[in-house]
């Protein structure tokens, strides 16, 4: 069947295809869990280092991103230089994707208890083991890959679904992290080596599956690079004078990408203080903790996974025109943030929690729908990369876009982290009981929603008004296929 689906259309991907991308996708997934808004509360409140741990977490976090600026371009550059071999041309970077992330996310969550006591040492060691996983993670872009396996939209989308659909599974078992962590708790004694734990089996897993998955699929449509056609670094410079789509994306991406990170930044402080916790005395129900960041996790997940399943389906009404569905999705997600932040501050989230996980699943279910749009829009935009400068430059067109993903998720932590310096933020390693001036915590919490709902509600209608400029409409789709298509048929001869 598999062969006469490719002998009507060659660009056809079959079930080892998807089994495979969505396969590889585990460790990405997985380490994801840990190291976004789990990574902020590991450190401030299970590794043992106090204060310490919010300012050493908010630190590392902004510094990184720094960085980053100049080695995630280096990275594109590297990657698109690479001889095509027997794996493929990007494939290798992906196995070293999958083992520098697991062997990060682990060592960061196996803080020796010895370094905790001495600062010097413990800074040494985060540091190092972030940027390890750090590193890793650039070297892992979906929509390169995926564009590198077919050239039909239609199956893009293929691709595109089941691994998001298994992502979300991934973090659906994420939502249990905090309960299965408070279990381990309670056999082991300490929450610093309950996470350990946790974070070793789970990687672990998801590093077997990530390495089948990647012997799985094979790259298509690779172009091999002439001699006269080095990869320099200038080329990524170059991305911005003649591929306005980039640019447009780049800059909308500056502020929507923001709006999903800012929601699953503060939420588990903010139901964890707000819902589950005793202000007068410090004191929390862990165990009802537990059961609020499953549901929270549950109302922020169950709608992207729904989401994510209609999404072509949603796209069809919109007769195929992406960009139009993503600047729908952004405003129902503004909206969402508008209704969690009037919630608070009218009083009503903490006599009706329905309302502020109503609002969530608002936002993420809009987050859900807006995925296969948005990818679309970044695999467009390598795309016209080709068309507009006749080089294949996916790597370096992918490279802001990975950055801006992870500075947007690094900046939304470290407002968090601030808000925690800033009262002084301490809490009981060993039972998870609030030991600073409790009478910072109304602040706090006000903060806290201030950065998931007002936000992303202003952020929302500055991406839409800058996607008004996106210059790519139907017609011009049409002659970028057609250009591709006779150009890597050229090459194929």
């Amino acid at each position: 069947m598999k062969k006469r689906m490719r002998e009507h259309n060659p660009e056809a991907v079959g079930v080892k295809e998807i089994f495979g991308v969505t396969s590889l996708s585990t460790m990405s997934g997985m380490s994801s869990i840990f190291m976004s808004s789990m990574f902020m509360v590991y450190m401030t409140d299970y590794a043992g280092l106090g204060a310490w741990g919010a300012t050493l977490a908010t630190t590392l976090l902004l510094v990184a991103r720094i960085i980053d600026a100049v080695d995630d371009p280096i990275q594109g550059f590297i990657m698109d230089s690479a001889k095509v071999g027997k794996h493929g041309k990007y494939k290798p970077f992906y196995m070293l994707s999958i083992l520098m992330t697991a062997i990060g996310t682990i060592a960061l969550y196996s803080l020796p208890r010895g370094l905790a006591k001495v600062p010097a040492l413990v800074t040494v060691w985060v540091i190092f083991f972030y940027f390890v996983y750090d590193i890793g993670s650039s070297f892992y872009n979906q929509n390169l890959l995926y564009r590198t396996i077919t050239n039909d939209p239609n199956e893009r989308a293929k691709l595109l679904v089941v691994p998001r659909l298994w992502t979300m599974i991934l973090s659906m078992v994420g939502s249990a992290m905090t309960a299965i962590a408070v279990s381990i708790q309670a056999v082991v004694g300490s929450y610093n080596t309950a996470f350990m734990i946790l974070a070793t089996v789970c990687v672990g897993i998801a590093l077997i599956l990530s390495v089948i998955g990647w012997f799985m699929v094979k790259e298509r449509h690779v172009i091999e690079q002439k001699e006269d056609e080095k990869v320099k670094l200038s080329d990524f410079f170059e991305l911005f004078r003649k591929n306005k789509p980039m640019l447009i994306n780049s800059l909308h991406s500056v502020f929507s990408g923001f709006i999903w990170t800012f929601l699953f930044a503060a939420p588990m402080y903010y139901v964890k203080w707000g819902f589950c916790a005793d202000l007068s005395t410090g004191a929390v129900d862990m165990g009802k903790f537990g059961l609020y960041s499953m549901i929270i996790s549950l109302m922020m997940l169950f709608p992207i996974i729904l989401a994510t399943v209609v999404a072509t389906s949603v796209l069809k009404a919109f007769q195929g025109d992406f960009v139009k569905m993503h600047k729908m999705d952004l405003f129902l997600q503004g909206l969402g943030g508008l209704i969690i932040f009037l919630g608070h501050i009218m009083g009503l989230n903490q006599k009706m929690p329905a309302i502020f996980f109503a609002a969530m699943f608002l936002m993420a279910f809009f987050v859900g729908i807006d995925f296969v749009p948005g990818c679309s829009i970044g695999m467009e935009v390598m795309d016209y990369t080709i068309y507009s400068t006749g080089k294949d430059r996916s790597a370096l067109t992918g490279v802001l876009d990975k950055f801006l993903e992870k500075a947007q998720g690094a900046v939304s932590s470290a407002l968090v982290g601030s808000i925690l310096i800033a009262i002084g933020y301490e809490v009981d390693s060993i039972n998870g009981d609030f030991v600073g001036n409790l009478a910072n915590m109304p602040s706090m919490l006000t903060w806290m929603v201030v950065i998931m709902g007002l936000v992303p509600a202003v952020l929302a209608i500055i991406a839409i008004l800058i996607m008004n400029r996106y210059p790519i409409h139907q017609e011009d789709r049409r002659k970028i296929r057609a250009y591709i298509d006779e150009h890597q048929s050229q090459e194929e001869q």
